[in-house]
């Protein structure tokens, strides 16, 4: 058995079906794997509701998607070459863009590599958890960046993703966005003046421990708290913001609110040993130590993606077990079996 034949069937052993009805698929399109499926599209139309895929590691995308019933879609994570201790395997699960339209209520997905691809959300109750939309060009790790679409109304969390650009198209009162990394393309350039964040007239969100890479907010009677503006623009009426870090004045300089921050003296940056999404840690004396609202001595609170109620995890990795180190004799016989050492972990 071919190491990752071994490491994905490994992989599945973890898994118990606890309800009788719910089945776990895999979907891989790898050549030496026999799976399931092997495309999104085709896991999705022969899963039943309520069931979970796991998109398994591959260099080849597994396609688009349009989701019509209610799903859990679990992928490896990504940037896990620069991680350690993450995936044996460190290919990230590719898709292409994902459609979430009526019947698809209560799908929740993880994990994901959608290399600047992007999702259309037309069903309430949707979940978008640890998933990248970026795609690089030479030394730019988020020169293409992929766009959530929402055009439902309630109960939407988009949540821990790398390098993603939001647009709420529709009045709503039930969206979430928090500790995600919100973006524009890198192409565009750190003074473009497109959104990052745009959210329609009548759409009330709670925006909280989000970084806003490069571009413009532009929202209203909604509520910002612990987000740091790296570089950009913010517009709108009737928002409550306190509590977050700007490179200018932004957010001015109130309820807890600190303007014209050096962004050097916030992050740790990209250095030997930091992965791409690790370089938004916050460095030692940071101002963002501490800033967060309902911060105290005993119990601090940070701004930024790390902190907060759902942090953000490295290299996007769902809350399940994972094999992280895997080694084998190469060859054996009848007595001389083959030696096997795995290491398995679950991530929070």
């Amino acid at each position: 058995m071919s190491k990752v034949k071994f490491l994905l069937s490994l992989f599945t052993c973890f898994f118990v079906v606890t309800n009788s009805i719910a089945k776990i698929w895999r979907v891989n399109n790898n050549s030496s794997v026999t799976a399931n499926f092997t495309t999104l599209q085709a896991a999705h139309n022969g899963a039943g509701a309520g069931d979970t895929l796991h998109i398994e590691a591959s260099p080849n995308s597994y396609g688009n998607l349009t989701c019509t019933k209610k799903l859990i879609i679990l992928g490896t994570g990504y940037f896990l070459s620069e991680t350690p201790n993450t995936q044996a395997v460190t290919i990230s699960s590719k898709v292409g863009s994902i459609a979430f339209n009526v019947g698809s209520a209560g799908t929740v997905i993880m994990g994901l590599d959608f290399e600047a691809n992007g999702i259309t959300i037309s069903s309430d109750d949707i979940v978008v958890r640890r998933c990248k939309f970026s795609n690089p060009y030479i030394t730019t790790a988020d020169y293409y960046t992929g766009t959530i679409n929402v055009y439902a109304a309630n109960n939407i969390i988009i949540s821990e993703n790398y390098s993603v650009t939001v647009s709420i198209n529709n009045p709503s009162t039930g969206i979430l966005i928090t500790n995600n990394l919100l973006n524009r393309n890198g192409y565009e350039g750190e003074v473009t003046t497109g959104a990052c964040l745009n959210q329609h007239a009548n759409a009330v969100t709670l925006v909280q421990n989000n970084i806003f890479r490069r571009g413009r907010v532009n929202a209203n009677n909604s509520n910002f708290i612990n987000n740091i503006m790296y570089v950009g623009s913010f517009s709108g009426e009737g928002n409550l913001i306190s509590n977050n870090l700007a490179n200018a004045s932004q957010f001015g300089n109130t309820s807890g609110n600190q303007e014209n921050v050096v962004m050097s003296n916030v992050f740790v940056g990209l250095g030997p040993g930091i992965s791409t999404d690790g370089q938004w840690v916050l460095k030692a004396g940071s101002p963002a130590l501490g800033a967060g609202y309902g911060s105290t001595p005993a119990n601090p609170i940070d701004a930024g993606i790390y902190s907060g109620q759902t942090p953000y995890a490295l290299a996007g990795l769902p809350p399940i077990p994972a094999v992280y180190f895997f080694q084998n004799q190469p060859v054996g016989s009848n007595t001389d079996p083959i030696d096997v050492q795995i290491k398995v972990k679950s991530h929070n």
